[in-house]
């Protein structure tokens, strides 16, 4: 049966380890015993403060990604060091603990900005639940910050260099790029330079033997099947080629639209790719934009890009398995689209700096083609990011693909940062 794969196969339940232990602030030993027993089962590291004086004076020295504080406390009350923690601490997630479940008392509590509201006794499947929500919005509320500071620098020092390639884009009609394409284009639809294909065909040449009749030839199945595997990959590639040459040469229309709209379509731009993405192990996270915008936009080119920065994670993530998270957010005047993926460490799978640019540039590889993705990659020849940058150029907006440091987990590991900016529309007068 086909390997099929819905919205909700994309998100898996993976808890994103966090680099700070979490502080759960109690008095009673008993419920001390059973939060670090539950945030141990979890993978979690955590730390006690018996009154909130006592974890105020910890988190006033150290960080910690969540707060687990009982309401009622001696020396300091849950209300009160959660006002007090706001001072010293920006945007802290506070989980408040409480026997107490009437509606006012949860709406009080709530509406001193914490969290979520957890109702003792305990029960470990809801407090589960409950964690690994707030452990998701902390990770994905971090990246976005991170992201968002880093975009300010990346557009400011890669704008002059992106304008540039632009312009030269639109007044030259030599351009090289386009008659590199075109003369590969050419060489493949004669069949020159097809190198599988002729690897096959000496095989054949060799080993051939002639039916009894004398008028055919015998070819062994496995051999043919790979030819019959090699003419759809040499098929996709000349398709591919083809729909380069559009990109490239004819303008396409760009229509207004949400930025909400952009980033929900993205589930469906994945599908193709999305069962080799599980195959693999790739557990991948789905975007969504908490401030809309409004933007022109070719959802069918678009999409091209996004599958095509998902077949680039897919190729380079490890053999084991990894995570692809997409970001969406809006930073100085653009609606930005970002694939982080994990890396191979051995050998290196990331892009130094020194090869950000070229990487983009055609039949420009830094690692030899993986096979297993042939029968989805419309772009190979290493002109995969070389699309995505012209598209989002066709959108007046910018591509760069660059290494990044991830801090947001327990370790710090190599990831790649994929990411597509799409300028807002200018709002009417």
């Amino acid at each position: 049966m086909e390997e099929t794969a819905t919205k909700n196969e994309i998100k898996k339940d993976y808890i994103h380890i966090p680099g700070d232990p979490i502080l759960i602030v109690e008095d009673i030993l008993e419920n001390q015993i059973l939060l670090k027993s539950l945030c141990k089962n979890l993978g979690l590291e955590c730390e006690v403060a018996e009154n909130g004086q006592e974890a105020l004076d910890l988190a006033s020295k150290k960080n910690y990604s969540l707060y687990i504080v009982d309401l009622m406390l001696p020396v300091m009350d849950g209300r009160k060091f959660t006002k007090e923690l706001k001072n010293i601490k920006t945007d802290p997630i506070v989980l408040i603990q409480s026997a107490l479940d009437t509606n006012d008392v949860i709406i009080n509590v709530m509406k001193l900005g914490v969290f979520d509201y957890i109702i003792k006794p305990i029960e470990p499947e809801v407090f589960n639940k409950t964690i690994k929500k707030a452990l998701e919005f902390k990770y994905h509320r971090d990246n976005q910050k991170n992201l968002t500071d880093q975009a300010s620098l990346k557009l400011r020092s890669q704008l002059e260099w992106l304008n540039y390639k632009e312009s030269r884009r639109k007044t030259s009609t030599d351009s090289s790029e386009l008659l590199s394409i075109e003369n590969l284009k050419t060489s493949l639809s004669q069949g020159a330079g097809v190198g599988s294909m002729v690897t096959l065909f000496d095989l054949i040449s060799t080993n051939k033997k002639k039916d009894e009749s004398g008028k055919y030839y015998l070819i062994d199945a496995g051999i043919f099947d790979m030819i019959e595997q090699n003419n759809i990959v040499v098929r996709n590639m000349l398709d591919g080629l083809m729909s380069i040459s559009d990109i490239l040469q004819k303008e396409f229309q760009l229509v207004e639209i949400s930025g909400k709209e952009v980033v929900g379509g993205i589930a469906d731009m994945l599908q193709n790719v999305m069962p080799y993405l599980i195959k693999k192990n790739i557990k991948v996270t789905l975007p969504s934009l908490m401030q809309d915008c409004r933007v022109f936009a070719n959802m069918e080119r678009l999409g091209s890009a996004i599958e095509e920065l998902a077949i680039n994670a897919l190729k380079y993530t490890p053999e084991t398995g990894g995570i692809l998270d997409i970001f969406s957010y809006v930073a100085e005047g653009y609606l930005c689209i970002t694939f982080k993926n994990d890396i191979n460490e051995n050998p290196y799978g990331g892009i130094p700096s020194e090869y950000e640019r070229l990487v983009k540039e055609p039949f420009f590889r830094l690692l030899t083609p993986l096979v297993g993705v042939n029968e989805i990659e419309k772009f190979s020849l290493g002109l995969g990011l070389t699309v995505v940058d012209h598209i989002a150029a066709k959108h007046h907006g910018m591509f760069f693909i660059h290494d990044v440091k991830d801090h947001t987990g327990s370790s710090v590991k190599n990831c790649v940062l994929a990411e597509i900016f799409i300028p807002l529309a200018k709002e009417k007068e």
